[in-house]
């Protein structure tokens, strides 16, 4: 055991079957898994802080577990909306937050009541939290903002297509994603003249040039490729080979030998292995990297990646989304999608398979907020439940 991961005791894949002729995962494993989510949701229902609105480790992000259960398992869809209700009617009193992200400011909460009143047929609350959330666009394209993920403009860039996604193009005009995207670009590009950046883009947040997905470039550049996809915003892809694509170039310089790739750019530790920092992120950069360019060495890189989270991803830490196992366990899902070899799939059931044994390992530490999305028992059980579906899984509030 190192410091910061359990060593990996998993065999690799040899020619076990995981799935059924519609890709379901086979009874042996699902049943196991139901029964290890319907447990863990009792247990989360004893949360009752409501001191916290936010997705990434309050209310909201519990919210958006339930939406989720209600996709997977329709038969309980009305029980979870109405957890769901529940809890975002509570956020949606106390949100007020100058953030201007979804997972740590008040966009977050207010697009997921969107997504639950739009379900709920009420147009009246769900033309409300748009307009909140449109309000808040002069600020968000403030020069004054950051735009790293967890709490800056990308992260407002986010719940524009959330919403765009969950409801409808029409909710959101096209105009403001672009207006947004386009700030993010010129915030890079001036950055990275004044600190003279071999990158055409660059971003700091609090003083530090971050690389992972959390608050760094890394986790930018993801979200403005998965944009450019979008035929909705084709006229984005110029961005691509002039500015998107040449700072994936320069992020490539920062693996270090190991495989594993740098914090931020003043740092050499070889530590983290986790989604905030270090390669899973890069994972989500290079995939969405080989998509858009069909460049086989983006996907060469997320492999090799891939390989570095499956030795180090089993985490001390604890098993949430940000930095736990879990978190970890999604880019296996990124990557079997991407390259539709059963291997990675395997992979990811390893890492379910530890998470079954929730709470019974020796960890380093207790999260702040064990029953939240991103740092706790929800965002465990997202992962959980994506793994009975895993050509539908998408990490939450990120892919």
């Amino acid at each position: 055991m190192t410091d910061s991961y359990f060593p990996n005791n998993y065999t690799e894949y040899q020619i076990e079957t995981y799935l059924t002729s519609n890709n379901q995962l086979i009874p042996e494993i699902s049943s196991n898994i139901i029964h290890w989510i319907e447990h863990q949701i009792h247990t989360l229902e004893q949360y009752n802080d409501q001191s916290d609105a936010s997705v990434y480790t309050g209310s909201a992000g519990i919210a958006l577990l339930y939406l989720h259960l209600g996709k997977l398992f329709p038969t309980e869809k009305n029980n979870y909306t109405s957890k769901a209700k529940t809890l975002i009617d509570s956020c949606l009193e106390q949100i007020h937050s100058k953030r201007i992200s979804f997972l740590a400011g008040d966009p977050g909460p207010l697009a997921i009541a969107a997504v639950i009143y739009n379900d709920l047929d009420n147009q009246k609350i769900v033309n409300k939290c748009i307009e909140k959330i449109i309000s808040i666009k002069n600020d968000a394209l403030h020069d004054s903002k950051s735009d790293e993920y967890i709490y800056g403009r990308a992260g407002y860039l986010y719940t524009l297509m959330f919403l765009r996604k969950e409801i409808g193009s029409h909710i959101i005009d096209k105009q403001l994603v672009i207006d947004v995207f386009e700030t993010i670009i010129k915030s890079g590009e001036k950055y990275a003249k004044e600190s003279g950046s071999k990158s055409p883009l660059m971003y700091q947040w609090h003083d530090k040039e971050y690389m992972g997905a959390a608050h760094g470039v890394s986790g930018i550049i993801y979200l403005l490729l998965k944009v450019t996809q979008h035929e909705s915003f084709s006229e984005l892809r110029l961005y691509v080979n002039s500015h998107l694509i040449p700072t994936v170039e320069f992020l490539k310089t920062k693996r270090l030998p190991s495989g594993n790739y740098l914090s931020s750019s003043n740092s050499q530790s070889d530590k983290l292995v986790q989604w905030c920092h270090g390669a899973p992120g890069f994972i989500y950069l290079f995939v969405r990297a080989f998509e858009v360019t069909g460049i086989h060495s983006y996907l060469d890189l997320a492999i090799s990646a891939g390989d570095v989270v499956w030795n180090r991803g089993l985490l001390r830490k604890g098993y949430g989304l940000c930095h736990g196992t879990a978190g970890n366990g999604y880019v296996f899902l990124d990557l079997y999608r991407a390259t539709n070899d059963i291997k990675w799939l395997h992979r990811a059931i390893k890492f379910s398979a530890h998470c079954l044994d929730y709470g019974k390992h020796d960890l380093s530490r207790t999260p702040d907020h064990p029953y939240s999305l991103f740092q706790g028992l929800a965002g465990t059980i997202y992962f959980m439940t994506d793994i009975l579906n895993p050509m539908n899984a998408r990490f939450p509030a990120f892919e």
